[in-house]
């Protein structure tokens, strides 16, 4: 990941060499993804899994309240090209020694009722399977639209480059609060409800968006953002091994944050294509209002769901 970073910035100025480099960094960096992280969490903690799960991702946040600004000074300073080449070499720096020499694979589960759980084969016939991935596909697809694009929204409302980068300070803020809180509370209360409830925030957010043209309802429609996003890391792997055990959770996880990144791809292209004029924001706005508002309709039918057919198998005994 680390080459295809410093090589977007320092091969040739043609399409195709940029191409290349971009590819090379999204498909090498997979690893960098939440997939490989909670798994080792997972498998490490049993009690407070919650609290593990925020601890570790909040970090994630850390980068996005810190990255984006100090990025933004070095293309005002050295331009985009050495942005890419700091990133790049920050990458490696930073993460690999850590790797190699400090995470641990987690233990071997031994025992039959720490292995218990679906394969993934088992998991896709199920209709929950589907429901939870498409619940996590529209609220980061939600919450992605208003959070990545937010600095270029800004800019079109007239505020300058880098006090619209600012603005995801205030997202990565608000990232790092969920993913702790979050973490914390789903130790402590039912997940699903608790899901919903941060699943709801990316239509509120845009709801924000569309009401006012202020900085400051902007600002406020982040922190809505970066609250839904935050919790979904923590959700997914939570609600995940919760429901399909622990036997191929590796596999069950990936197969969602498939859906998880597709929508953080997927939002704001769409909406800035949706928004390509200026005067069509408020259209783009009402419509992933609606689209963020699918995430906690299908957790509930979900959560009904699997409540009837647990009433149907006890009736059955």
């Amino acid at each position: 990941m680390a080459a295809g970073l410093v090589g977007v910035g320092l091969l040739p100025r043609d399409l195709p060499s940029f191409a290349f480099a971009v590819v090379a960094a999204s498909l090498l960096g997979s690893a960098q993804t939440g997939v490989p992280y909670t798994h080792v969490v997972v498998g490490w903690f049993q009690r407070q899994r919650g609290l593990a799960l925020g601890v570790m991702l909040s970090f994630v946040g850390l980068g996005i309240a810190t990255v984006p600004p100090t990025l933004s000074m070095i293309i005002s300073t050295w331009g985009w090209r050495s942005a890419f080449v700091v990133a790049g070499m920050a990458s490696m720096l930073v993460p690999l020694p850590v790797a190699l020499f400090v995470i641990r694979d987690p233990p071997k589960r031994q025992h039959s009722q720490e292995v218990a759980g679906y394969t993934l084969r088992e998991a896709v016939a199920t209709s929950s399977f589907w429901l939870m991935i498409d619940a996590f596909l529209f609220n980061y697809l939600a919450a992605a639209a208003g959070s990545i694009s937010l600095p270029t929204i800004l800019e079109d409302r007239g505020m300058s480059a880098p006090g619209a980068a600012g603005a995801m300070t205030v997202v990565g803020a608000a990232f790092i609060a969920a993913r702790l809180g979050f973490g914390a509370l789903l130790d402590r209360f039912p997940p699903t409800a608790l899901t919903c409830i941060f699943f709801l925030f990316p239509s509120v957010g845009h709801v924000l968006l569309a009401s006012s043209d202020s900085v400051a309802a902007a600002y406020v429609s982040g922190i809505f953002f970066g609250l839904a996003t935050g919790a979904e890391g923590d959700a997914m792997g939570y609600l995940l091994a919760k429901r399909f055990g622990m036997r191929s959770f590796g596999a069950i996880f990936g197969v969602n944050y498939f859906a998880f990144t597709c929508g953080a791809g997927l939002g704001p292209a769409v909406l800035n294509t949706i928004a390509a004029e200026g005067t069509r924001y408020a259209e783009a706005f009402a419509i992933f209002t609606m689209l963020g508002m699918l995430a906690p309709i299908l957790l509930v039918i979900d959560w009904g769901t699997n409540r009837r057919r647990r009433s149907c198998m006890n009736s059955r005994r």
